[in-house]
């Protein structure tokens, strides 16, 4: 169905520049002039030379970017210390309500905290990932 969609003169091998095909060809055609032209202004030999395309050097390090990134993933290590508050305000409630569960509880209690610290120590992981990423 596709196929069908293009052009006659796009379906072919070679490019063609007729009418109907100037459009979808004159965008690719001026690229590769202004990569040429700017290969040959700044030299292709040199690793640098090539000013466009994904191997582009940066222009300009957004550091304030990273750090923003970085501490909004620190919110997360805030909601771990207040799931852990919550975790032992239950196991108090718990003691009292049963407390020959005590152990029991603890132990589960425990168990839920260790969850929360990973939690935690994956979130600074990503964080400082984020704050060292450019």
């Amino acid at each position: 169905k596709a196929a069908r969609l293009l052009p006659r003169c796009a379906m072919r091998s070679e490019v063609a520049l007729g009418q109907s095909c100037r459009k979808l060809t004159s965008v690719v055609v001026c690229q590769r002039k202004s990569l040429e032209s700017a290969r040959a202004e700044t030299g292709a030999g040199t690793p640098l030379g090539n000013a466009m395309g994904l191997g582009a050097p940066l222009c300009k390090r957004n550091a304030g970017v990273s750090v923003l990134g970085c501490a909004i993933a620190m919110v997360a290590v805030g909601g771990c210390a207040q799931g852990i508050g919550q975790l032992f305000a239950a196991l108090v409630v718990g003691m009292a309500r049963n407390p020959s569960m005590k152990e029991d509880l603890f132990t589960y209690t425990l168990i839920g905290m260790g969850f929360l610290e990973f939690l935690a120590i994956v979130v600074i992981l990503i964080a400082g990932l984020l704050l060292y990423s450019e």
